[in-house]
């Protein structure tokens, strides 16, 4: 069976996530560690919790942005 455009989207959206998450920790259980963790960023929301859409995962990227740059996330 085929997925879905909406669902393939997702998919891609949330490996880019995890792709990008990886690069940035260089550890795949630090990365795992911040996101199944509240962040004061997300307003104390886990990034694991923001991946049910576009908007969601994009900011999940932009903190993701900032830790990699050194800015408090």
């Amino acid at each position: 069976h085929k997925l879905d455009k909406y669902v393939t989207e997702q998919v891609l959206q949330i490996a880019q996530v995890a792709a990008r998450g990886f690069q940035v920790f260089e550890d795949r259980e630090l990365f795992l560690e911040w996101f199944n963790s509240p962040s004061m960023a997300l307003g104390n929301e886990k990034p694991i919790s923001f991946l049910g859409s576009r908007f969601g995962c994009n900011l999940v990227l932009q903190e993701l942005g900032k830790i990699e740059h050194g800015v408090n996330a």
